[in-house]
């Protein structure tokens, strides 16, 4: 179970239906537990949640603006490479180094280093997967996909 929350002078709530039900059922299931049972638990504090669709929208318009990487998820990892967002790694069939992409996932990276990843990665999508289309352009459309999804 996964849900948004937000601190409230009145303690945790969801930050949308959905998640205040999520949240409601994690409490009700916490009064209900007996002593001794394990749970399990992840948090994170989320990034900007504009700029984070934005980086979405980002790798539409090149997944729908590029032959080779015709997905959000090929735009994804081609556009970390080019912005250089991977670490090396010995492929142990050939001994040479092979890019390994990184994670841009809430607990690999704060805010300000998300901010730095997607300058890196608009700077690269116009100069090695998308070079013939301008900033201006670039960020018209990324614009009209956000509107898309409102």
């Amino acid at each position: 179970m996964k849900a948004m929350l937000i601190k409230s002078p009145e303690g945790l709530r969801g930050t949308t239906p959905d998640d205040q039900d999520a949240w409601a059922r994690f409490t009700r299931k916490l009064e209900v537990m007996k002593p001794g049972t394990c749970l399990r638990m992840e948090w994170s504090r989320p990034r900007n949640g504009p700029q984070h669709r934005r980086l979405f929208a980002l790798l539409q318009v090149v997944a729908e603006n590029s032959e080779v990487y015709d997905t959000a998820e090929r735009a994804l990892v081609a556009v970390k490479l080019a912005a250089g967002y991977c670490d090396d790694a010995i492929d142990p069939r050939t001994g040479k180094a092979v890019p390994v992409v990184r994670s841009i996932r809430y607990e690999a990276m704060d805010q300000p280093t998300f901010e730095r990843f997607y300058a890196a990665a608009v700077d690269a999508v116009l100069q090695l997967i998308l070079p013939t289309m301008d900033r201006a352009t670039l960020q018209r459309l990324i614009a009209m996909v956000e509107e898309g999804w409102a």
